[in-house]
């Protein structure tokens, strides 16, 4: 779906300057060998660094060796079985990491650090309920200073369990804790936009921008689609220009150019936002049993009849609109249909290269040509623009001969009518 959590803040065990003189030296080349005349908790931290490098560039085997001799000096340092609980993230051991957690939890129950983490990694087991009391009780610690970031993750954990108001609230709580977190602010427009609360999302995108340096692709995208949904097109291809300039080559540039960024992320979210609210799916309707009334044979004779009256006539109304059916819209555009079919197969046997303009035509039952259009065969970087400029035919028409609306997202391979299929066809 649609979370990342990327965007979760988990707090690594870094060490800080160390109070003692350490230097490594190396067995074989390969294997570090740390000397130190500090005390065993430094020893510890240091080898729980190399252990997290090792782990970090992929080496588990010397990451785990490291972090089995922290354990051996300071079996009773919090850092160390926080930093096993990532290790064993990283290879796949949902099991042995909890154990990790619980381990390091055992010896302070008050490691704010450690409860985020711990919920972290309860949400990306998907136990939301777990990871929320973890959250709250981090964020509960008086001397924790990361609170706004925990509140952040709080947030993201219960969008990804798709509920919705307590994300909303946590969300704010986090605002409140840090006005000025541009992430934070992001996420509160994107689950405005998703609830449909225009407005909001634009007042705090403007937070968000005096808030950050630097812009990415997915946050001008929002902004193009906050002022899209508002009507103000003005403002709207403003952003939209910015996302083409600054990042070409990005994914959301690129589907601006297709077809004018008709879905993004966040449209996603705000699909699953109008079924799902707080857990619960609003289309999940409990089935309703009516009895009715037991009926007599001759009723039940009666209502027979009048069934099998009722199919005779609909049945004779058939036949009589097959015999007399005149040539109207609906069927001069099941013909149309039948001919982009036609042209879509002659695309992939490559008698019809993409982008070129060439005729299609199809046929009655008696063989005779109906329909004679030019075609246009979509192609990667096309556009609605960019097809009516190539052939100098006006957009709208291109957009009233083919039936597509501004929402039509092209894709490659479809077919393009350039001309009037209703004027071909009475030729």
């Amino acid at each position: 779906m649609m979370i990342k959590f990327t965007q979760l803040v988990i707090c690594v065990v870094t060490a800080a300057a160390l109070s003692g003189c350490v230097t490594q030296n190396f067995e074989d080349g390969k294997t570090p060998v740390v000397e130190n005349d500090a005390n065993s908790k430094e020893i510890a931290m240091t080898r729980i660094q190399l252990g997290l490098g090792y782990l970090k560039i992929g080496n588990t085997a010397q990451a785990k060796l490291n972090l089995e001799k922290a354990k051996r000096v300071a079996p009773k340092l919090v850092a160390v079985h926080t930093a096993f609980a990532h290790y064993y993230e990283t290879v796949g051991e949902a099991e042995l990491a909890t154990t990790a957690y619980q381990q390091a939890l055992s010896i302070d129950d008050a490691d704010a650090d450690t409860l985020n983490n711990f919920g972290v990694f309860l949400c990306r087991q998907d136990k939301y309920d777990e990871a929320e009391q973890q959250f709250l009780k981090a964020i509960a610690v008086p001397s924790y200073i990361l609170v706004a970031k925990s509140y952040e993750n709080l947030a993201l954990c219960q969008l990804e369990g798709e509920r919705y108001i307590k994300a909303e609230q946590y969300l704010e709580k986090a605002i409140l804790h840090s006005p000025s977190s541009a992430s934070t602010l992001l996420q509160m427009v994107r689950l405005q936009y998703a609830k449909g609360d225009y407005k909001s999302a634009q007042a705090n995108f403007s937070r968000f921008e005096k808030a950050t340096r630097r812009f990415n692709p997915n946050a001008l995208a929002l902004a193009y689609k906050v002022y899209e949904k508002q009507h103000n097109r003005r403002i709207a291809k403003n952003y939209a220009a910015m996302l083409v300039k600054m990042f070409p080559n990005s994914y959301e540039a690129q589907q601006y150019i297709l077809n004018g960024l008709a879905k993004i992320e966040a449209d996603e979210l705000a699909e699953k936002y109008q079924t799902v609210v707080n857990g619960v799916d609003k289309k999940a309707k409990k089935r309703v049993v009516v009895l009715s009334p037991k009926k007599t044979n001759d009723e039940i004779i009666t209502k027979k009849a009048v069934v099998k009256s009722t199919e005779k006539v609909k049945s004779a109304k058939t036949n009589v609109a097959k015999i007399k059916q005149p040539t109207t819209k609906k069927t001069l555009l099941s013909e149309v249909n039948k001919t982009q079919e036609t042209a879509k197969k002659l695309v992939a046997e490559k008698q019809i290269k993409p982008a070129e303009k060439k005729i299609a035509t199809s046929t009655d039952n008696s063989g005779q040509k109906m329909l004679t259009i030019p075609i246009h065969i979509v192609k990667k970087g096309d556009s609605m623009f960019s097809i009516s400029k190539k052939y100098n035919i006006h957009m709208k028409a291109i957009m009233r001969w083919n039936n597509i609306k501004k929402s039509k997202i092209l894709r490659i391979g479809d077919v393009i009518y350039l001309d009037d299929p209703r004027k071909a066809a009475k030729s």
